[in-house]
């Protein structure tokens, strides 16, 4: 299984990454890929910023319409029927449905046993303010300093997503301790 640990992020949980693309799909019905990856990117960053960790963890990379969260992308690539793009032990196409290539469905209820209800809040918080802006506008707002400070097609910082949704100087003390603690159990050097 791949573990998807970046030195600078937080462990990904994977079942948390797929019940919270659930989450938002359940509440949305079906929307384009873009808008789930905008959805999941600001939930994450309010997460990140209020409570000190984020939601699932996964890695974010600087696209040129804004972050991608990595794993849930190769989840859709792998859906779409790459198969060369994901290697764990669940059949993800019995948890979603892509149709015309840019559309994605959930095919069941989420599992919120996977959610705490700070997860579950961020989460409908940024379905709300997300669920009528146009790709467009959805760019743009995810075009923030924490993008702006990666490279192109690189990957953005669980710091800096946590600094450009305004957390404090407390916060993001907080944040990077708790890096380097799993870093330091998982014996990943810096």
């Amino acid at each position: 299984m791949i573990a998807y640990l970046c030195v600078m992020n937080f462990e990904m949980n994977i079942d948390k990454s797929i019940e919270a693309s659930l989450f938002i799909l359940n509440r949305l019905e079906s929307c384009d890929i873009h808008k789930l990856f905008k959805i999941l990117y600001f939930s994450e960053k309010n997460h990140l910023a209020e409570y000190g960790r984020p939601i699932t963890g996964d890695y974010y990379v600087a696209m040129k319409n804004g972050p991608v969260p990595s794993f849930i992308n190769d989840m859709v690539k792998f859906i779409r029927g790459d198969k060369s793009y994901l290697n764990i032990d669940r059949d993800v196409n019995a948890d979603f449905e892509i149709v015309d290539g840019m559309y994605i469905g959930a095919k069941r209820p989420a599992n919120v046993n996977f959610l705490s209800e700070s997860d579950m809040e961020c989460l409908n918080t940024s379905v709300d303010r997300c669920r009528s802006l146009s790709f467009k506008q959805l760019t743009a707002q995810s075009h923030d300093e924490a993008w702006e400070k990666a490279d192109n097609n690189g990957g953005i910082s669980v710091y800096d997503i946590a600094s450009a949704a305004g957390a404090n100087i407390d916060m993001l003390k907080y944040i990077q301790i708790n890096i380097e603690n799993q870093n330091t159990f998982h014996g990943i050097e810096r």
